[in-house]
């Protein structure tokens, strides 16, 4: 048998979704050289749903892959691979080795019933666990979507304090009905004590930043509102590395009302959040050109919070009134504005690059914060092009929040951060 590992990147533009699913499926098969796949990640722009459909876009992928070929992904703002940094398309990761095995689980309802979604995906993988030593996952989980409120429909923004008030306190309903906060942070959490033995990098999957809807792909289906776990068991040895390229800015925010689940806040020094967060950042956004400017404008602006020794940022996904609703749990009295830097993450890659640069690695695999293409502009090309200095077959999709786990460094789930992980044959 063979034993050299094979790895290949897909690409495609083509804006039709069967022609773009057999094209992206054909381009990373041929670096396999005849190989089957051990696993497939699937990676597209949401844009196909409008251009034949996701579905259409699986079966063009299922024209040219193996039958029984472990397949994972979901739909993500864009995505940087060997070729490039794209905003439109779909790209793939195909790996051949004999020396892994692979096993996927999966859990629905996340919005509704984390816990049940962990125990359910986390049961899957222990049926099929692999015989390796090694064990690393990959975790895609469905972000937050905005609510469809009564009467308004899908707003993240609504300035009446009287409405906003009402809609807040509908927001457990909501998510009942698959609608706000994904819930990744427990998520990662939970599975940090399931399986506690093994590195998780995990990524929200998303649409083009309107926070309208977003898919998963597991094998041959489209989900929502769903977690999807990979565990690839190998000899492979691995190298890990977090990015995050913010700076304390030194503006801090005392909280003195928050919601009982505290994803909501409601003061800040005894006075509306709303109010008191956008005149201290002399910042005006107007309701009805919201949905497709407040997360540009907050993505410059993100506040954090400080747990243990690991700066936890925090994006606000709705301004319902004068509150602030937080799509991850707000674990702290105090919140602290932040400012990206660009020079700090292209300076942290390129030593990640140069230390990495001294081994023999066979692929990488990452995720990094959605906000990246919005902040670092043209400078996301200069992370991509230090990347492929490694030569190595990469993807690293732009998603909606990113969690890490490692049995050294527990559990986080963040924002404005790259996480990787690079894998090499052992001696």
């Amino acid at each position: 048998m063979n034993k050299e590992l094979k790895a290949g990147v897909g690409l495609s533009r083509k804006w039709d979704a069967r022609e773009a699913g057999r094209e992206v499926a054909l381009s990373a098969l041929e670096k396999l050289d005849g190989e089957n796949p051990k696993f497939f990640l699937l990676f597209s722009t949401i844009h196909y749903e409008k251009y034949g459909g996701f579905q259409e876009l699986l079966n063009g992928i299922w024209d040219v892959l193996p039958e029984g070929t472990p397949l994972i992904g979901g739909t993500v703002a864009g995505f940087m691979n060997n070729y490039g940094c794209f905003t439109r398309g779909a790209t793939a990761l195909a790996v051949s080795y004999p020396n892994i095995d692979v096993a996927i689980g999966v859990g629905h309802n996340t919005k509704r019933d984390p816990a049940g979604a962990v125990r359910s995906a986390c049961d899957q993988l222990r049926e099929e666990s692999g015989k390796y030593a090694n064990n690393f996952i990959i975790e895609i989980v469905a972000t937050a979507v905005i609510p469809k409120l009564p009467r308004v429909g899908q707003k993240n923004v609504i300035l009446s304090k009287k409405v906003g008030d009402t809609f807040v306190k509908l927001l457990p309903a909501m998510g009942r009905l698959g609608y706000g906060f994904d819930r990744a942070d427990e998520i990662i959490e939970l599975l940090s004590k399931k399986i506690s033995d093994r590195t998780i990098i995990g990524g929200c999957t998303m649409d083009d930043n309107k926070f309208l809807g977003n898919y998963q792909f597991i094998g041959k289906k489209i989900e929502e509102n769903s977690l999807a776990l990979l565990n690839i068991s190998s000899d492979l040895e691995k190298d890990v590395h977090t990015v995050t390229s913010y700076i304390l800015r030194g503006e801090k925010f005392k909280i003195t009302k928050i919601s009982k689940d505290r994803h909501v806040v409601r003061e800040f020094d005894e006075k509306g959040a709303r109010t008191t967060l956008l005149n201290r950042l002399n910042l005006y956004i107007e309701e009805k050109e919201a949905v497709y400017s407040l997360y540009k404008n907050i993505y410059y602006y993100p506040l954090a919070y400080h747990k243990g020794e690991v700066i936890r940022p925090s994006m606000i996904g709705l301004i319902y009134g004068e509150n602030l609703i937080f799509g991850n749990r707000i674990e702290s009295d105090e919140l602290e504005l932040l400012a990206v830097s660009v020079d700090k993450a292209v300076r942290q890659i390129e030593e990640i690059v140069k230390n990495l640069e001294k081994k023999q690695h066979e692929f990488l695999y990452g995720v990094a914060c959605e906000t990246y293409i919005e902040t670092l502009g043209s400078n996301v090309y200069l992370i991509q092009e230090t990347l492929n200095k490694l030569n190595v077959p990469f993807v690293i999709p732009f998603v909606a929040g990113e969690s890490i786990y490692t049995p050294e460094k527990g559990a986080h789930h963040l924002y404005e951060s790259i996480h990787i992980s690079i894998f090499e044959k052992p001696d």
